[in-house]
């Protein structure tokens, strides 16, 4: 009992924590952590095209202290803009950053640009391209509106004010080609964050119903199996049958037993360890209980993105072999494509499908693969996890 009451406890050495939905979890932390990084240098590349104010500043007849003004007024501004990125770039696809700094980061850009129109001219639309693009991926909705718009007049209205639109026909064009791709792919990452928070949604759900399921059908069998286990008990005694009622009770600690380990499925199946953690763990569970392990092919195998679900798999299967099988062997297969899972146990035997073999098939069509459960050639059960196309997407 001990034993069983210990295995309940959390592994403070795993190396994992957990199921899809924690891997996806940690997914999209380094996502994140990928945009704090190196945001700032995605976004950098786009400086070049700070070349047309600098040139302008540097081929213009401009006196030398206004020159070197307008100079320090652009590198301050590309200044605002990596820092700006470089902070904020992880709420990229999230609905723009609230944040005052990222605010202040745009009103400092805005207010150089601005300012420069005296001095740039109509060359002052170079600036115009790291305005829209700041205030598509990093700002709310409607400041990017608000931004485009005062953008377009700009775009259009100093060139004809100077007297230059033929020339800078080019330039306003690329600055509204620009608006456009920032506006289309903005929009594109928003809605492909929000689904995979749908996904993430979806996930969950499916976690907490295959726990409902797992209670209701195990420790739920098991406790209703107690209860009357217990009333018969009582009854013996009552009735003078010491023996009989004896028998009930050690019936019962076999099915509080039982319901420990359902338990314990359970939380493991919240709680796990890396793909190649509870390989070696289930060959030490099984060497326990005098089972041959073999394990052909190796977990690196296995596409990253489907390794937790695989473990769960695995981890079930051979749940299912210690329980019911009574087998001496048990053979795991490992490749890209495919999971096998093979044992010389009892087989099916026409035995109704508990929520094991059901739990198996759902986390399977969850990742878009295929579960078969049939006869294995070493005379027991035979389970086959079909990648399919999940495999080499993966």
């Amino acid at each position: 009992m001990g034993s069983v009451l210990r295995n309940l406890r959390p592994d403070r050495n795993a190396k994992g924590t957990g199921t899809a939905v924690t891997e996806r979890s940690q997914a999209q932390a380094d996502v994140d952590r990928f945009w704090s990084r190196f945001g700032w240098w995605v976004s950098g590349v786009w400086i070049i095209f700070l070349i047309y104010p600098t040139l302008t500043l540097l081929q213009g007849d401009f006196p030398v202290a206004l020159r070197v003004l307008g100079l320090s007024l652009i590198l301050v501004y590309a200044a605002a803009y990596l820092r700006g990125y470089g902070r904020f770039s992880w709420t990229v696809g999230h609905g723009g950053s609230g944040s005052f700094e990222v605010y202040a980061y745009f009103g400092i850009m805005a207010a150089i640009m601005f300012a420069s129109i005296p001095i740039l001219h109509d060359g002052a639309l170079g600036l115009l391209p790291f305005l829209t693009s700041y205030s598509a991926f990093l700002l709310k909705r409607k400041v990017m509106y608000v931004t485009y718009a005062v953008a377009l007049v700009l775009s259009f209205g100093l060139p004809l004010a100077y007297g230059v639109f033929l020339q800078q026909l080019f330039l306003t064009g690329l600055n509204v080609m620009l608006m456009v791709i920032y506006f289309v792919t903005s929009g594109t990452i928003r809605r492909a964050v929000a689904a995979d928070m749908i996904k993430d949604e979806f996930l969950v759900l499916s976690e907490q119903e295959r726990m409902a399921r797992d209670v209701h059908d195990g420790v739920g069998h098991s406790l209703t199996a107690l209860n009357l286990k217990a009333q018969l008990a009582l009854r013996l005694l009552d009735e003078g049958e010491v023996q009989k009622a004896r028998s009930e009770v050690e019936q019962l600690s076999e099915l509080a037993l039982t319901a420990l380990d359902s338990v314990r499925t359970t939380v493991h199946g919240m709680a796990r360890a890396d793909l190649e953690g509870e390989l070696q763990a289930l060959a030490q569970v099984c060497a326990d209980s005098g089972i041959e392990f073999n394990v052909v092919g190796r977990a690196e195998a296995i596409p990253q993105a489907l390794r937790s679900h695989v473990s769960w798999i695995v981890r079930e299967s051979l749940t299912n072999v210690l329980r019911h099988a009574h087998a001496s062997g048990v053979w795991v297969g490992l490749s890209e494509q495919m999971l096998s899972i093979d044992d010389d146990g009892d087989g099916l035997q026409n035995a109704k499908e508990g929520h094991g073999l059901r739990g198996m098939r759902e986390r399977a069509r969850l990742f878009g693969a295929s579960c078969t459960v049939g006869e294995s050639k070493l005379g027991g059960t035979s389970i086959r996890i079909d990648f399919g196309a999940t495999g080499a997407d993966a």
